[in-house]
């Protein structure tokens, strides 16, 4: 009911931070202000990429290793100006709260179309899945309808701007 997405712009070493939630049966962008969101296949699409995923080697469990597969958890207190590796973090909740899926998705596996390292948030084990991260956006524009009137350019015969202004 409810997924948070953190990323972490290693240019300019800040958070972006992007959640959707599902209140009163209305996905909704409580990042943005609660904005109505367009979110039923797009969470949906989602989900689906990170849930079961399935692992297809493990890489190892190595702290050091996590900055070369990209899966430092992206923590504003433990992060500092210059951090390289940091991956984007995927927080999934049921209804009641409790957490479905907190997984840091890291970099894509040099020279292997559509798989990625990932690691569970809290432990060191890097594996790698088939993975598509395109789902996980935290582009606003990506999560809202963008034809709210749902016209067809065809049925509008004509077009009358009112232009009224107060002194």
């Amino acid at each position: 009911s409810s997924m948070d997405i953190i990323e972490f712009d290693e240019g300019l070493s800040t958070l972006r931070k992007f959640e959707v939630a599902k209140e009163n049966g209305v996905w909704s962008i409580p990042s943005h202000d609660n904005y109505p969101a367009d979110a039923q296949q797009h969470m949906a699409d989602a989900a689906t990429s990170v849930m079961n995923l399935e692992i297809l080697d493990v890489v190892g469990d190595d702290v050091e290793s996590h900055k070369i597969f990209g899966v430092i958890d992206p923590d504003l207190k433990t992060l500092q100006a210059g951090d390289q590796g940091v991956g984007t973090r995927v927080i999934m909740k049921d209804a009641k709260g409790k957490v479905l899926v907190d997984l840091i998705v890291g970099k894509e596996v040099k020279d292997r179309e559509g798989l990625r390292y990932v690691r569970s948030a809290g432990k060191d084990a890097v594996y790698i899945v088939k993975h598509d991260p395109r789902h996980l956006s935290t582009e606003f524009g990506d999560w809202i309808e963008k034809d709210l009137l749902k016209l067809n350019t065809w049925d509008i015969a004509g077009v009358e701007l009112k232009d009224y202004s107060i002194d």
